[in-house]
């Protein structure tokens, strides 16, 4: 399982690195949520097919495999839409906690589908290590009373937190057969016709005039951040094909690196991002840290995944 480790905080470290590209560029380039996604998405489309060939070489899938990549492709496309509406709708720190949903579902599906279990002590450091990366998200605006009584948010939070957490699923269940290089050559390569669906119906109107307005100054930001993204995609699926659950959980890991990069941004250069807080959030998020770094800890050393 120490491969899974490393594979794991290798993809949370460079997640995070695309994470504060995206939000430096939704605050300050290209504010719509779904403009954005649009660019990141054919950017995405373009460069991960050609990057994983260059490298990695092609292969072919069978056609259930095939299947099962398209309909990963879809999942995760409608993931990262609602991700975006929800950017665009609400205030991030009240979304942030909610992006962390997928864990609870990777669990079930993992034990179901993959007959992945760890036991129950494994369960709950995974558990520990998900409110650790909520804790991280936490800011002074953030309402818990308000996040419950909000049937939209929680809806459409839960419904992002399921669709990430199936998209990733076929990642294990075609590792015998596919690389995970080519995995991403062809989620990507299904994703044409995704972009072409949700270009119909959604790449309109005010999605449209802001795109292409904000759509040079933008760019760099959305090809650095498509590069992070690619590389710790790569590490992630690898990962999968290991073990879905347990990297399902250490790949929350992520939130560690952005509350450092983050703090230290902030003190170097606090326009680059908005993220200059209080005492008390800063407290609020190093528990959360140290929360993931001991469970990550116990989790890894205490024989249960072995």
């Amino acid at each position: 399982m120490q491969e899974v480790l490393i594979l794991s905080l290798g993809a949370g470290l460079v997640f995070s690195l695309a994470a504060l590209f995206d939000k430096f560029a939704l605050e300050n380039k290209m504010a719509n949520g779904h403009a954005y996604f649009f660019l990141q998405l054919t950017t995405a489309m373009i460069f991960f097919p050609i990057l994983s060939t260059l490298i990695f070489g092609f292969e072919i899938p069978s056609l259930p495999a095939a299947i099962l990549i398209f309909l990963s492709t879809i999942a995760a496309n409608i993931g990262f839409w609602l991700y975006f509406s929800l950017v665009r709708d609400y205030d991030l720190s009240s979304i942030g906690p909610l992006t962390q949903t997928k864990l609870l579902f990777t669990i079930p599906l993992a034990f179901f589908v993959l007959k992945e279990f760890y036991g129950y002590e494994a369960i709950i450091l995974m558990g520990l290590i998900l409110v650790g990366a909520i804790f991280t998200t936490y800011s002074k605006s953030f309402s818990l009373k308000a996040l419950l009584l909000d049937n939209r948010l929680l809806f459409l939070a839960l419904i992002m937190g399921v669709s990430w957490a199936l998209s990733d699923l076929p990642v294990k269940m075609v590792a015998g057969e596919i690389s995970s290089s080519s995995f991403i050559t062809w989620r990507y390569l299904f994703s044409v016709p995704v972009l072409l669906v949700f270009g119909f119906f959604m790449f309109k109107g005010k999605t449209k005039k802001t795109f292409f307005k904000d759509l040079k100054k933008t760019l760099p930001f959305s090809l650095t951040s498509t590069i992070f993204v690619f590389t710790g995609t790569f590490l992630l699926f690898t990962s999968y094909a290991l073990s879905y659950t347990i990297t399902s959980a250490l790949v929350l890991s992520q939130a560690i690196f952005v509350f450092i990069i983050a703090f230290v941004i902030s003190k170097v250069k606090s326009r680059l991002i908005d993220e200059r807080h209080s005492n008390k959030v800063y407290l609020v998020r190093l528990a959360g840290v140290l929360l993931i770094i001991s469970s990550i800890y116990f989790l890894m050393n205490g024989n249960l995944v072995l």
